[in-house]
């Protein structure tokens, strides 16, 4: 469980690394056109602040699949087969 939990925040850091260059440029285009102001707004992408939301990501996604995975490892086959939900 916890492997999964972290790979479906790393697919979702992929994603969004992937996606933010882009967004970010037509969202400033967005600004420029909004305000009449070409040239004031500069779009610089960071790099540091991919790796840095990646770090981020893996954290958090380890911190909330921990919990579910180590109160299921504690639940002993006799309670698994006998809950009915």
């Amino acid at each position: 469980m916890l492997v999964e939990g972290v790979l479906i925040g790393l697919i979702s850091w992929c994603l969004g690394a992937i996606l933010s260059a882009p967004v970010g440029y037509l969202m400033n285009k967005g600004m420029e056109v909004a305000f009449d102001d070409e040239g004031l707004y500069t779009f610089v992408f960071s790099f540091e602040g991919v790796w840095l939301w990646l770090a981020i990501v893996i954290g958090l996604a380890s911190l909330a699949s921990f919990l579910p995975a180590w109160n299921a490892s504690r639940v002993t086959i006799r309670d698994v087969l006998a809950y009915e939900g």
